[in-house]
C-alpha cells in the first residue's frame, strides 16, 4: 500500500472514531403552569405584537428536527375562559396535538375536584404523572409515578411530583382520601426504581417550587440537594422565568419556564454514547413571538375553536379604568382596595378580605371587558359573610401581614414592621378608623377558599357565625364594574410598613 493509501486509511480510521465517540444530543422542552393560555396576546411592551399560545409553541417545537422529549409541570387549565369553562379540556387536546410525552399533575388540577381530573386524564394521550399522590394510603391508580422513555436509543426514566402542600391548596372536599407524600422522599424512592428499571438519564418533573428566602418550602432545590442521581428538573408552581437553569446538589440541573405560556424551556442534553449517561447539560427560555416563530395551522383552529367556545360575553366592556389597577405581592395593592371595596359593599360588612396570591392579573388602564375580570378573579371562589370577635380577626391580620403575600382589606387600616418575625409584624389594627377591639364584634366579608383554610388561614378556624352568601367573588366584581362605570383606584394608605 502505497504511502498516500496509508494516510488516508489512517484519516478514514481516526474519523470513524471521533463520530463514534461524539455525545447523542437531545433537547428536552418543557412548559409549566400554562394556565389555559392557548391564545396569543398583545404584549403591552412591545406595541402590541403578538406572544405566546399553542400555536407557537408547536411551531418552535417542530423547527427542531432532532431527538426531543416534551414535557409539562403542571397547573394546566385553570386561569382563562378557554381553559376554565372546558374544565381542561381544551389543554387536553393542546397536548394531544404536540404530542407531549408526559404531564405533572399540578395544585390547580383539582379546582373542579378529583373526579373531574380523571375523567380529563382519561382524554390525554401521554401518560399523567405525580408519584407522591396516595388514595386512601395506595398509591394513586389514575396517575402513574413514572415511565421510562426511549429516545436515540437513551432510556430516560421520568417522573412526576406533585407539591405536598395541597391541603392548604384546594379546598378539601375536592381531595378527599388523597395524601401528597413528601416529595424528597417519594423522589429517593423513584431515583432507585428508574434505576433498577434501567434507566441511565434521571428527569423529575415537579409542581413544587423554588424556594424563597426566609421560606419553609422544601423545593427544588431540596428534592437537588438530598436526591442523588436526578440529571434535571423541570419544575412548576412558583412561577419562576430562569432565563439559565440553577444547579444544585451533585450537579442537578433545574429549569422552570415562568407562566401562561410566552416562553418555552429547552433543555439540551448532551449523552455519552459508551455510558448513556449525561455528560453535559445547559438550558434557555425561548421566546414565543407569534411573528418570528410563526403558527401551528392545527393548533391554531384548536386554540380559535376553544376560544369560540368560550363565547362572546367574554368580550362585552362593562366599565372604563381611569388608570392602571396594578398587583403588589408585598404590600397593598390598587386592584386589592378595589376588589375589597367591592367585596364589602356586595356583602354589607364592616371588613372585607382577599388572599393576596389570589388575585392572578391587573386591570389595564381603558376599556375593562368580562374576560379582564375574569383573569382578575380566575377561581370560582364564593363571598362568605363572618361574625367575629375582635381578638379572633386580629389573628386573621397577624397571619395576613406575616405570610409570602401580604393581605388585601378594606375597611380597615394595618400597620406593619416587616423586620420583625412572622406572627409579630402586625403593629396595629383600626377598623373604620377607631382601634380594634378585641371584645367587640365584626362582621367580615371573605373568600370561601380562606375561610376553609387556604394559603393557610388557620385563623378563621374561630368566629362566631359563618353565612356561605352564594355570591361568587367573580359576580362582585362584574356588578361593581357595570356599577360604577368608571373604575378608579381607591386612595391607598391601609397598609403603612413601619421601621423598628
Amino acid at each position: 500500500m502505497s504511502a498516500a493509501a496509508l494516510l488516508l486509511s489512517a484519516f478514514i480510521a481516526v474519523g470513524a472514531r471521533a463520530e463514534g465517540d461524539e455525545p447523542i444530543v437531545v433537547r428536552l422542552y418543557h412548559t409549566n403552569d400554562i394556565h389555559g393560555w392557548i391564545m396569543p396576546r398583545p404584549d403591552k411592551f412591545q406595541n402590541g405584537r403578538l406572544v405566546g399560545g399553542a400555536a407557537a409553541l408547536a411551531s418552535l417545537i417542530a423547527k427542531d428536527s432532532g431527538p426531543k422529549l416534551i414535557v409539562d409541570a403542571g397547573d394546566w387549565w385553570q386561569g382563562t375562559p378557554e381553559g376554565s369553562l372546558s374544565k381542561g379540556e381544551a389543554l387536553a387536546d393542546v397536548f394531544n396535538a404536540i404530542g407531549y410525552d408526559a404531564v405533572v399533575v399540578g395544585n390547580h388540577e383539582y379546582d373542579a375536584g378529583a373526579d373531574s381530573l380523571k375523567a380529563l386524564i382519561g382524554k390525554m394521550n401521554m401518560p399523567v404523572l405525580s408519584a407522591n399522590t396516595y388514595d386512601q394510603g395506595e398509591p394513586a391508580s389514575w396517575v402513574r409515578p413514572w415511565i421510562i422513555k426511549e429516545v436515540a436509543g437513551v432510556k430516560f426514566g421520568i417522573f412526576g411530583l406533585t407539591t405536598s402542600n395541597m391541603p392548604r391548596l384546594t379546598f378539601s372536599k375536592h381531595i378527599v382520601g388523597l395524601s401528597f407524600r413528601r416529595e424528597v422522599d417519594e423522589a429517593r424512592d423513584m431515583v432507585k426504581a428508574l434505576k433498577r428499571a434501567g434507566a441511565t438519564v434521571i428527569i423529575a418533573v415537579t409542581h413544587v417550587g423554588l424556594e424563597k428566602e426566609g421560606a419553609s418550602l422544601e423545593g427544588d432545590q431540596t428534592i437537588a440537594r438530598e436526591t442523588p442521581g436526578i440529571d434535571v428538573i423541570v419544575g412548576g408552581h412558583s412561577h419562576t422565568f430562569l432565563s439559565r437553569p440553577l444547579r444544585a446538589g451533585d450537579g442537578t440541573l433545574i429549569a422552570q419556564a415562568g407562566a401562561q405560556l410566552v416562553k418555552v424551556g429547552r433543555v439540551t442534553l448532551e449523552i455519552d454514547p459508551k455510558t448513556m449517561k449525561v455528560s453535559k447539560s445547559s438550558g434557555e427560555l425561548l421566546d414565543l413571538w407569534n411573528d418570528r416563530v410563526g403558527e401551528n395551522p392545527e393548533l391554531k383552529a384548536i386554540a380559535l375553536k376553544h376560544e369560540r367556545m368560550a363565547g362572546r360575553e367574554f368580550e362585552v366592556v362593562l366599565a372604563t379604568a381611569a388608570g392602571a389597577l396594578i398587583r403588589d405581592a408585598d404590600g397593598e395593592s390598587s386592584i386589592g382596595d378595589w376588589m375589597t371595596d367591592c367585596y364589602r359593599e356586595r356583602a354589607d360588612v364592616q371588613v372585607a378580605l382577599q388572599n393576596g396570591g389570589g388575585i392572578r392579573g391587573d386591570i389595564a388602564a381603558g376599556p375593562v371587558t368580562v374576560r379582564s375580570l375574569f383573569q382578575v378573579m380566575p377561581f370560582d371562589n364564593t363571598l362568605v359573610k363572618l361574625s367575629m370577635l375582635g381578638s379572633d380577626l386580629r389573628r386573621v391580620f397577624q397571619q395576613g401581614a406575616g405570610g409570602a403575600r401580604m393581605i388585601q382589606v378594606s375597611g380597615a387600616e394595618l400597620g406593619v414592621r416587616r423586620s420583625r418575625p412572622p406572627w409579630e409584624r402586625l403593629d396595629s389594627v383600626s377598623v373604620g378608623g377607631a382601634p380594634l377591639d378585641d371584645a367587640r364584634i365584626y362582621t367580615v366579608a371573605a373568600l370561601d377558599f380562606m375561610t376553609a383554610g387556604g394559603d393557610g388561614y388557620s385563623a378563621f378556624d374561630h368566629f362566631i357565625s359563618s353565612e356561605t352568601t352564594g355570591v361568587p367573588a367573580r359576580d362582585a366584581l362584574l356588578d361593581c364594574a357595570r356599577r360604577q362605570g368608571t373604575i378608579a383606584a381607591p386612595a391607598a394608605g391601609r397598609v403603612i410598613f413601619r421601621e423598628d
